[in-house]
């Protein structure tokens, strides 16, 4: 079965859990946000080597133009609210969200994103500059980012809606089993670099609870990527 960001999200609950009932709440939590924003770092570089390959600038609305993942319609809602000189995004509703407050798991899933957004315009541009307000898993009423010296202007919409159709169009999207390898594979080092050996028990344990929502196929394909090099475009 294919994956989706909902996959994603229970994989990210699965390993935070993992971490947290192995080493505890305050040494666990710093651990899993250095994990993600390691692994936000390699998306966001990969975004960027892509702008490179295109021939665009990386600027804050190409950032836009070269995110990795998609989702259906209905389970992401969100509008500018402002457009220039900078551009603020508020999100209502998101697969993510969804996903861990209909299991239960909100608790693990926060951190995710504490600091995924910053994480990813760091490795696109680290010159650019993303404001988290706020978040909806941390309490927050939306998500609220401000993305500085984005200038939306009525142009630079036409030519983000030319990017994302056609130039670099699907070609910027990486399937949700690449994603959730990722994901594994980079908390997994991270982990195992501050924890040694203790991080193949950590690993282990939250395959077996994501086995509850994934087939065997699934888990084949996440571990599938273990020496994947993420560091460059696929």
């Amino acid at each position: 079965m294919m994956m989706t960001a909902r996959d994603h999200a229970l994989l990210f609950a699965a390993l935070a859990k993992s971490v947290i009932q192995e080493v505890g709440l305050e040494k666990g939590e710093p651990l899993i946000r250095q994990g993600v924003r390691e692994y936000g770092r390699q998306r966001g570089k990969r975004m960027a080597l892509r702008a490179v390959k295109y021939g665009h600038a990386l600027t804050m609305d190409n950032y836009f133009a070269y995110g990795e993942w998609a989702v259906p319609k209905n389970e992401m809602h969100f509008k500018f609210a402002e457009k220039t000189p900078h551009a603020r995004m508020q999100i209502y509703r998101c697969p993510w969200h969804e996903t861990w407050k209909e299991n239960r798991v909100l608790e693990f899933g926060k951190y995710f994103c504490q600091e995924i957004d910053e994480a990813l315009v760091r490795g696109f541009n680290p010159d650019l500059v993303l404001q988290v307000n706020s978040t909806r898993t941390n309490g927050g009423e939306v998500c609220d980012f401000i993305f500085r010296d984005a200038g939306l202007s009525f142009f630079k919409f036409l030519g983000l809606a030319f990017k994302k159709k056609v130039r670099p169009g699907k070609a910027a999207v990486m399937p949700w089993e690449y994603h959730c390898g990722h994901l594994y594979q980079t908390m997994g080092r991270v982990i195992r670099r501050e924890l040694g050996e203790r991080a193949d028990r950590i690993m282990d344990h939250a395959l077996k609870d994501a086995q509850a929502f994934f087939d065997d196929g699934q888990i084949t394909m996440i571990k599938a990527y273990e020496n994947t090099d993420f560091e460059i475009l696929p």
